[in-house]
């Protein structure tokens, strides 16, 4: 037993207690699969699961609920003790955290949900992982349910067990997640259909309660706002999307043809309607547009089209409403509602300036505005920036032929292949059925997935070394660093962090910058643009016809401030997304942001079905009045 020290101290081993332990530790830990594997113990996981949860429903106190985790395990909660998302780390931090005051009546957190009712949920087995170690450790999982008293409501969670230096078994990671408030519970049918009317005349009222009354506006129409829209429709909010495109889906239709997701099918099943079987395994950009124009016909969601809101909405204290402009297809409409959702994306393109752009002779542009390279065949093309947009725009230029394709890399970048990322993928990946597998992928805090998969790094790496080999023989610089001089991290800190900003998850076109089909010019700044091409500050000169800027987007703060006014930013502050402090949850995500009524809903599809569930139980208790606790 002695190497569960490591594992709950989350200290380096002595390289006697076996060299690479933390590494293999942690990406196990991270991404493993439950699965039942050979085990030397005798226990089974569905009898110290059963034993464990009839231990957790005698907890009297928070101390006690705590004492049912390691020293260093860790609890997620979502929703349960708090009107928020809560990671905390660490026996003491946990009991800390629930003997919190909550509520007016003085209660603590632990007492003021009253969570009850532990249950094994056996949708998803007990199960045993291995802890590799010299003996390899095992760990038990298992999901439950259980009941909350304030508000009545009905949970989810997922445990990881660890046995301790006494036998014991403990939590090393808890997650506690509110499924449903009672009474008010997410329906799982459909209709029985329409008698004595008519679906039309159905539709035709539902849509004009939403328009004269939407409780909810959402702001953009890509896949997050369309699957918000699908989740409050199906729990009674009325919600109103606003789209400044001219059809559902353009969000995707108007990107580089090229485009298609860099992650498979299954973890990007869409809310409510999962993509038809016979759908590629990486869908392209069309297939998204049209399927997502079908999904708003198919969920009945009002979508205004050809829409955008007008600055700069104002708040109601007395009445808990927003009076908000649209421009409506070129006429201006005032609607109320109680919530904003900002499903604007990453942000709006951010262009750097140069001296002399406008000088330049060719055709130059963003990488948010390219359609195609069709006809740009034989021409002398120059991508400025070298991660994802950049790496799948400059492969399109290669395809359609131009003469010439060179990548201006500034600053090193994060790459890794499309099989690794699969390989070490979230453990609910392959659960078939979809509210599985987000519990799972979910259960896990996000701080602490960051961390072991930051220890193993190490064995992430060496699935790509040959590919790295030939990238960097080809001048294209590698880094692992968030920040120049910082310590090296995985690339699931750079999507927490950076929302992936900085990463090049490669599809196959990394092999065109080795085998030279696209060219590299690393490390050195643009000084200016003249009439033939780029300048750089060591006086080398660069010629084009095309430039492309694939050099990012601005912050979200940015879309939001712009609609909401500057203002929005002392109470929600200045960044979206990224680890809170002390860097346990992501910032402003699907939680209160401090601004009322205000939601920011970032990701990808995800995020976005499982999140929304969670922000549509926010919005929908505080229509009940049911927020009386902290």
């Amino acid at each position: 037993m002695r190497n569960i020290r490591w594992v709950i101290s989350g200290r380096k081993p002595p390289r006697s207690e076996g060299g690479s332990y933390i590494n293999a530790l942690a990406i196990r830990l991270a991404y493993y699969l439950p699965t039942c594997i050979p085990m030397t113990s005798n226990e089974q996981p569905l009898d110290v699961a059963t034993k464990w949860l009839a231990s957790l429903r005698g907890a009297v106190d928070a101390k006690a609920f705590a004492d049912h985790f390691l020293p260093t395990g860790w609890l997620r909660d979502l929703l349960c003790f708090s009107w928020d998302f809560k990671s905390t780390a660490g026996r003491g931090k946990i009991a800390e955290f629930l003997s919190e005051p909550s509520g007016p009546n003085g209660k603590s957190r632990f007492q003021q949900a009253g969570l009850r009712d532990f249950e094994l949920d056996k949708s998803i087995l007990p199960a045993k992982f291995e802890v590799p170690g010299n003996p390899p450790l095992e760990g038990m999982s298992a999901a439950f349910t259980f009941a909350i008293s304030s508000p009545p409501a009905i949970g989810r969670g997922f445990v990881r067990l660890l046995s301790d230096e006494d036998g014991v078994w403990r939590a090393f990671t808890l997650f506690t997640n509110m499924q449903d408030l009672v009474g008010h519970e997410e329906p799982t049918e459909g209709i029985e259909g329409y008698f004595g009317t008519t679906w039309e005349d159905e539709y035709a009222k539902k849509m004009a309660e939403i328009e004269n009354d939407p409780t909810v506006l959402i702001v953009g129409g890509g896949q997050g706002g369309l699957m918000c829209a699908a989740r409050f429709g199906r729990m009674g909010i009325r919600s109103l999307v606003v789209e400044k495109t001219a059809r559902v889906g353009d969000v995707w239709r108007n990107r580089y043809p090229n485009l298609s997701l860099h992650t498979t099918i299954h973890p990007s099943t869409v809310l409510y309607q999962p993509w038809p079987k016979t759908y590629p395994k990486f869908l392209p950009r069309d297939k998204i547009a049209d399927f997502l124009e079908g999904y708003a016909v198919g969920q009945e969601l009002n979508v205004w089209l050809s829409s955008t809101v007008l600055p700069t909405p104002t708040y109601d204290p007395s009445t808990g409403r927003w009076t908000v402009e649209i421009d409506r297809a070129g006429k201006r409409v005032c609607i109320t509602p109680k919530h904003i959702v900002f499903a604007t994306g990453i942000g709006a393109p951010k262009a750097p300036s140069w001296p002399g752009m406008d000088s330049f002779a060719g055709t130059m542009y963003h990488s948010d505005k390219h359609r195609g390279a069709a006809p740009f065949k034989g021409k002398r093309v120059v991508v400025v920036g070298a991660c994802n947009a950049g790496s799948d725009i400059a492969e399109d230029f290669v395809v359609k032929g131009a003469a010439e394709v060179t990548m201006v890399q500034r600053s090193a970048t994060c790459v890794f292949s499309s099989s690794t990322y699969e390989k070490f993928s979230p453990p609910g990946d392959k659960l078939p059925i979809v509210e599985d597998m987000d519990l799972v992928n979910n259960s896990m805090p996000p701080a602490l997935n960051v961390e072991l998969a930051n220890r193993g790094l190490e064995s992430f790496k060496d699935c790509d070394r040959e590919l790295f080999d030939g990238l960097q023989k080809a001048g294209f610089k590698l880094t692992w660093q968030m920040n120049p001089g910082g310590p090296e991290v995985s690339p699931l800190a750079f999507f927490y962090n950076r929302i992936a900003s900085g990463t090049m998850l490669d599809m196959g076109n990394a092999q065109l910058i080795v085998d030279g089909n696209i060219k590299i010019k690393q490390g050195v700044e643009i000084e200016r643009i003249e009439s033939a091409g780029l300048v750089f500050v060591d006086g080398s000169k660069l010629e084009a016809d095309v430039i492309v800027l694939a050099t990012g987007y601005y912050p979200i703060i940015k879309s939001v401030a712009s609609i909401m006014g500057e203002g929005i930013k002392d109470l929600i502050g200045q960044h979206i997304f990224g680890l809170d402090e002390p860097g346990l949850e992501l910032k402003n995500c699907y939680r209160p942001t401090g601004a009322p009524g205000v939601w920011v809903t970032p990701g990808a599809f995800p995020q976005a079905r499982f999140l929304s569930k969670h922000l549509a139980i926010q919005i929908k208790a505080e229509e009940l009045g049911l927020k009386t606790r902290a």
